[in-house]
């Protein structure tokens, strides 16, 4: 006995449905995410009365609370920064030293580096500090 099955449509896949939910998700991501620079260990910048917004310079030293010193997001030996500071200066020595130290770190620290970086040919120096408002 033969019995007669029904044929099937076949039905074609749909993608613009797929493209949509894409966009969506991809419109979603670049609202939700966000694309700013942070510090790589926290700080607290000291406040000052006045100043002038500057563009981030060539080269950013950070100086942390425990005595961590970053050179261009790297840690790096207190010891190793002088030498490290005189080669990037070596081609452009007006290239702009930005450093940002932890309002709670020793001020004797802050100028060690400060004159450690003199040394090393630094002209340019740039500190961070945030503004009353």
């Amino acid at each position: 006995m033969q019995i007669e099955r029904a044929k099937q449509l076949s039905r074609e896949i749909n993608m613009i449905p797929l493209i949509n939910l894409v966009f969506l998700l991809l419109i979603f991501f670049l609202v939700a995410g966000s694309i700013e620079k942070f510090d790589i260990i926290a700080l607290e910048v000291p406040v000052a009365d006045s100043g002038k917004v500057l563009d981030e310079g060539h080269i950013v030293i950070v100086l942390g609370r425990y005595d961590e010193v970053i050179l261009n997001d790297e840690l790096v030996a207190k010891t190793d920064l002088k030498s490290l500071v005189a080669e990037q200066l070596k081609n452009n020595p007006r290239k702009i030293i930005t450093l940002k130290a932890d309002a709670r770190l020793d001020a004797k620290k802050m100028i060690e580096v400060m004159n450690m970086l003199r040394e090393a040919g630094g002209q340019n120096l740039s500190l961070v500090t945030q503004s009353l408002n």
